[in-house]
């Protein structure tokens, strides 16, 4: 079973909106695989995406936020959480990806991902099937259930939804088609 928490109301579409302005008009680099403090290297068979510099202010707004929803998140997964990391705010481009892979609090990795409860992925952008302004179509979020049911379940969710789920949970976006997909991403510990 894929245990997911979603939340459709977690940005409202003025602050949405406001996010995506800020983000196309941000400049940023090649997101690493783990974080720089973890000794991150840009693996570009592995994750493609840029990760955008937003102000300081937008970065606390969002993590300020997610900390509002933590009573809403440690319920629904049944754990107790310290807080979470600084988000990140990301642009898949078209052909962009990540394959398969989990966040933390898994027994074979040792960096500091390990502390890693609940992971966040909080949508900005729509997708659309066919090009259209604004929207991005492929890049899925795809979550992968356990060996030997090896059940797949893709997260459909809308501009302002945050979807949350265990950071043991294999999950990968697949290739951007068309388009710019805008995501903010954080951890809880």
């Amino acid at each position: 079973m894929i245990d997911l928490l979603e939340i459709d109301d977690f940005l409202d579409p003025a602050a949405v909106a406001e996010l995506v302005a800020e983000l196309g008009a941000a400049s940023g680099g090649p997101a690493t695989v783990l974080s720089s403090a973890e000794g991150g290297a840009v693996h570009s068979t592995v994750r493609k995406t840029t990760r955008v510099a937003v102000s300081p202010a937008t970065r606390e707004r969002v993590k300020q936020r997610l900390m509002e929803r933590k009573p809403q998140i440690e319920a629904h997964f049944g754990v107790e959480l310290a807080g979470c990391e600084d988000p990140q705010f990301l642009r898949y481009d078209q052909g962009d990806f990540f394959v398969p892979h989990q966040d933390g609090n898994t027994p074979l990795v040792f960096d500091d991902s390990r502390f890693r409860r609940v992971s966040a992925v909080i949508f900005v952008t729509p997708k659309s099937e066919q090009p259209a302004e604004g929207a991005y179509g492929g890049g899925e979020l795809v979550f992968h259930g356990p060996w030997p049911a090896n059940e797949r379940l893709s997260a459909d969710a809308q501009p302002g939804t945050l979807v949350a789920f265990r950071a043991e949970t294999t999950h990968e976006v697949t290739p951007v088609t068309h388009g710019e997909r805008y995501t903010i991403v954080s951890w809880f510990r």
